[in-house]
């Protein structure tokens, strides 16, 4: 069955839970949008003067299986219901290739999907602040360059390891959001007390900038008017623009919580 709900509600759920989750990290989502607004940085560069890193997020849906003939019920002996992540497809979009560059490259990069399809299940996860802990939180690595052109998609039972079709091929990996975030908050140990810099920023910018070349169906002159357009902002909005715009990606940008009184 295919969802009924959309990725926007799903992604609007999941950045609220991000944002205001309990723990050591806060994620906050850097809209692409701020560009437009008056104040310089959107805001933003006060939240600079900290360690941070940087989160990069696509977010999916996923169809639910429920019948014994399914292929991964057939093939890989998967109880149903189980869930199926679609992946764009070579032939139609370099989407994974460029999140996967930018993973090697060094970045924290994640496919997002819930563990539900319809708005009374969202509705629900979203009141007991759990949409987080049903979802799964794949990286591009755990799935590797795709062989071909073919369609090619992640299936998984909640709590499982995931498998990779076409073809069933276990993923060695299985990764909850308590695994993301322990990992997150070991990323900022190691910065220590380093602040992020305009600098790294900028080679970041720089770095989506050149993954994304391999988007053909972006003209060059596409790609003109986005720099001149993102020329007067700071780099951190240019990383959120670029990130929207080639990778249809959301950026975060994790810190450490500040102890409220």
């Amino acid at each position: 069955m295919r969802p009924t709900i959309s990725e926007f509600s799903y992604g609007f759920a999941l950045t609220s839970e991000l944002v205001q989750a309990p723990g050591g990290v806060t994620a906050a989502p850097v809209f692409p949008s701020l560009i437009a607004e008056g104040q310089e940085g959107g805001g933003w560069d006060v939240r600079l003067d900290r360690p941070s890193v940087p989160l990069f997020l696509q977010f999916k849906l996923c169809d639910v299986m429920t019948r014994r003939t399914c292929r991964e019920a057939r093939e890989a002996g998967f109880n149903v219901p189980c869930f199926r992540m679609h992946l764009r497809p070579a032939r139609k979009s370099r989407q994974h290739e460029m999140l996967l560059d930018l993973e090697q490259a060094g970045q924290e990069v994640f496919y997002c999907a819930p563990t539900f399809h319809e708005p009374e299940a969202l509705s629900a996860a979203f009141l007991a602040t759990s949409v987080r802990a049903q979802s799964v939180w794949i990286k591009p690595t755990d799935i590797g360059p795709l062989p071909d052109g073919l369609d090619h998609h992640v299936s998984f039972e909640p709590g499982s390891p995931w498998t990779l079709f076409s073809e069933p091929k276990r993923l060695d990996a299985k990764r909850s959001f308590d695994n993301v975030s322990a990992q997150l908050a070991k990323r900022l140990r190691a910065r220590g007390k380093t602040d992020v810099s305009r600098e790294s920023l900028e080679e970041l910018a720089g770095s989506i900038e050149r993954i994304a070349a391999k988007r053909h169906d972006i003209s060059d002159r596409q790609r003109d008017q986005a720099k001149e357009r993102t020329r007067p902002v700071t780099p951190l909005q240019r990383v959120a623009f670029y990130a929207s715009m080639y990778l249809e990606s959301q950026l975060f940008l994790v810190q450490e919580r500040t102890p409220t009184a």
